[in-house]
């Protein structure tokens, strides 16, 4: 009795720190979602942060992204066409490539490149910050943490995820067409009608949400969790920890669920 008694306990305890995990993302989410939406919040110093939050974000990392997507491109490819031709399936090759790489694999590697890159760093950075009392010393001096700290990285989150999966879909749809037909002009018109039968509005749609949302989850969890770190430096690695596989979990759970919506 007292080993059902206690696991009751501890699943209680579990269930109650994860709807108070949720809640606070929730509301912290709420709260940057109205401040986004309130047009004085918009001013020059905060574009400036937004626009320096994509550079570290996306720009500065771009060479080394692209490298590293466009390899990841090529080997799925080769994959995709030796099998094809081993079954019989060339015709289908260019449809394949699109809807595993495109359309599933190289968003989802995005998320975690930038996941590992930025989102780590904003988890660091807020916890530190909270440690050392420097967003109530901002708050204290009228400089709002949530306008000038916290928004922009959300703002320039989603927008690099969107714009880096973009790129690296472009590059991998270059590659593809490169790898099945060679430089001939001459799988132009099939390759075209095989994209626009995939990417209509509804696909199209989907898969700008499922970026926003990877851009989101890599930014807002690592936010949420620095700011619950106690004020205690010892503490900020295994805040840094709880927040990286709180949006490993959230990257995968949206990639699920994306799947789902499209394939069952």
């Amino acid at each position: 009795m007292h080993f059902l008694a206690a696991s009751i306990e501890s699943l209680g305890a579990k269930l109650a720190g994860w709807f108070t995990i949720g809640y606070g993302t929730f509301a912290f989410l709420t709260k940057a979602s109205l401040l986004l939406l309130d047009r004085t919040t918009w001013n020059h110093a905060t574009f400036d942060v937004v626009i320096k939050q994509v550079y570290f974000t996306a720009v500065q990392i771009l060479h080394v992204f692209l490298g590293y997507s466009l390899v990841i491109a090529w080997l799925i490819i080769s994959i995709i066409l030796s099998t094809a031709r081993d079954f019989g399936l060339t015709a289908f090759a260019s449809e394949m490539t699109i809807r595993v790489l495109v359309l599933e694999l190289l968003p989802f590697l995005t998320a975690l490149f930038i996941a590992l890159r930025s989102g780590s760093a904003i988890n660091t950075e807020v916890a530190l910050m909270q440690v050392n009392n420097e967003l109530d010393a901002l708050a204290h001096c009228k400089v709002p943490p949530m306008q000038f700290e916290f928004l922009p990285r959300l703002v320039g989150g989603v927008i690099s995820v969107v714009l880096l999966a973009g790129l690296a879909g472009l590059s991998a749809l270059l590659l593809a067409y490169l790898s099945i037909y060679g430089a001939s002009i001459a799988g132009f018109e099939p390759f075209t009608h095989t994209m626009a039968k995939i990417f209509d509005f509804r696909i199209v749609a989907g898969l700008l949400v499922k970026c926003a949302l990877f851009g989101l989850a890599v930014t807002l969890i690592p936010l949420t969790a620095g700011l619950e770190t106690p004020k205690k430096h010892f503490m900020v690695p295994v805040s840094v920890l709880r927040g990286m596989m709180r949006v490993f979990f959230a990257i995968v759970a949206i990639e699920v669920v994306s799947l789902a919506l499209k394939y069952i």
